[in-house]
C-alpha cells in the first residue's frame, strides 16, 4: 500500500523532460513577448500571449495535483509579473513553481520559519 502511494506521488512530480520542454516552451513565448515589446504593440499583444501561457501553466500544475495552482492570489501575482517588460517571467515562474511542486517540504519549512519569526 505504501509503495502505491509513493508511485502516485512520483507521477505527480515534474520529470526532467517535462521541465526541459516546459522551460523551452515558456522561454520561446518570453522571447516572442520581448520582441513584441520593442514594437509599439508590446502592451497590447504581449500580455495576451503571456496571459494565455500563464493560464495554461496553471492548469498543467493543477493536472499534476497542485490544488492552489488556480487560486486567485497566485494567478493575480503571475499576471502582474507578466507586465514586466523584456524579462523571462513565464520561464522563471514556471521553474520556481515546478521546484516548489516537486519539493513540498521546502514550503512547510519556510512556513514554519515564518511563523516562528512573526
Amino acid at each position: 500500500m505504501g509503495e502505491d502511494l509513493e508511485k502516485k506521488e512520483e507521477q505527480k512530480k515534474f520529470s526532467a523532460s517535462e521541465l526541459l520542454l516546459g522551460s523551452l516552451f515558456f522561454l520561446f513565448l518570453d522571447a516572442v513577448a520581448a520582441i513584441i515589446d520593442f514594437t509599439g504593440f508590446g502592451l497590447a499583444i504581449a500580455p495576451v500571449i503571456q496571459g494565455t501561457a500563464t493560464t495554461a501553466s496553471a492548469y498543467w500544475f493543477k493536472s499534476k495535483g497542485s490544488k492552489k495552482a488556480t487560486g486567485i492570489g497566485r494567478m493575480l501575482t503571475k499576471y502582474l509579473a507578466n507586465f514586466l517588460p523584456l524579462l523571462p517571467t513565464l520561464t522563471v515562474i514556471f521553474l520556481i513553481e515546478s521546484y516548489l511542486h516537486n519539493h513540498p517540504e521546502k514550503i512547510k519549512i519556510a512556513g514554519n520559519l515564518a511563523q516562528k519569526t512573526a
